[in-house]
């Protein structure tokens, strides 16, 4: 039986439980009470439970004091963490002993928190299962719809050897990579660009022919051939090449912009800020006429570097 925990001072029956309640509340508020251990707090609730069911059966109106009770109980629920760790194991001894109802749950509140950790790690682990199944469907339908072929992907990383390989002066090495791209990505005409370009810097004269006719046919129009062989000579730093068919595209084309574009390119490379400018101006004035909004965009900000610098920005 439990002991008893209500004041006897109580001069009614309702009289004890409202003091009751208010210990419990208190109690409750506290966890660390030194009047009322955590233990003690649940005997309190036993007989609070207790006098309301008696006073119930004498028809006493409790229906204040229950509607208290009721939210003590779901205080305790709420601090049930803190509880739990203020009681430690003195909660599962003192059940055992007593062996309380099922009704009375504040005995269990051990059990119930267990159950809610195991709910919320079932729900952690189905979401967990859930965001892999999404990312393999995804990883999936990207390999299966989207991804490019593998030998893509290798040329790619070809071209970017051969990139670094000029970059440390080994136009040998360079030309051994972009080869190799053309031989894994022979659709594509910018390896074949640039094994024409390195060709020419070796000298090799028959290679670089053979490398720029296979280009040229990959290419729609001579106008997107001459125009991109002269970016690519650019990018190798081959400025007299690339001013050579920045002009011929230029005299092919001279109403859509690019030419000037890239010969604008060719007066940045050597530190003609002037000539860049007036071909930036020629630019943006036939790509407003063309409504070619992208070519515009990149003339104005190539303009405004070079006039917010005063100066001629080193190309990379």
């Amino acid at each position: 039986m439990s002991k008893l925990y209500v004041t006897s001072q109580a001069h009614t029956p309702l009289d004890g439980v409202r003091q009751a309640l208010h210990r419990a509340k208190r109690a409750t508020s506290d966890m660390t009470d030194a009047d009322l251990g955590p233990v003690e707090l649940l005997h309190l609730f036993d007989q609070i439970e207790d006098m309301l069911e008696q006073l119930e059966q004498q028809d006493v109106d409790v229906r204040v004091e229950r509607a208290q009770f009721e939210s003590v109980q779901r205080q305790l629920d709420r601090r049930k963490g803190k509880f739990l760790r203020c009681v430690g194991q003195a909660l599962a001894e003192e059940r055992s002993r007593i062996e309380p109802a099922r009704s009375h749950w504040w005995w269990y509140l051990d059990q119930a928190a267990g159950k809610q950790r195991r709910r919320r790690l079932r729900r952690v682990a189905a979401g967990t299962v859930a965001v892999i199944v999404v990312l393999v469907a995804a990883w999936l339908a990207y390999q299966e719809f989207l991804a490019p072929p593998p030998e893509v992907g290798q040329a790619y990383r070809r071209m970017e050897a051969g990139k670094a390989h000029l970059a440390e002066g080994d136009i040998r090495g360079a030309l051994e990579a972009y080869t190799a791209a053309t031989a894994l990505t022979p659709d594509d005409p910018e390896p074949w660009l640039w094994k024409g370009v390195l060709h020419d810097q070796l000298g090799e004269q028959a290679g670089a022919r053979e490398a720029f006719a296979i280009a040229e046919r990959l290419y729609e129009t001579s106008f997107d051939f001459m125009l991109n062989r002269g970016r690519v000579y650019l990018q190798s730093g081959n400025v007299e090449k690339a001013r050579a068919d920045a002009q011929a595209a230029i005299e092919e084309n001279p109403t859509l912009g690019w030419g000037y574009y890239l010969r604008a390119g060719v007066a940045v490379r050597e530190g003609d800020q002037q000539a860049a400018l007036a071909d930036l101006e020629q630019v943006i004035e036939l790509a407003q006429e063309r409504g070619n909004g992208s070519l515009e965009a990149m003339a104005i900000t190539q303009r405004a570097q070079l006039i917010q610098m005063g100066s001629i920005p080193t190309p990379d």
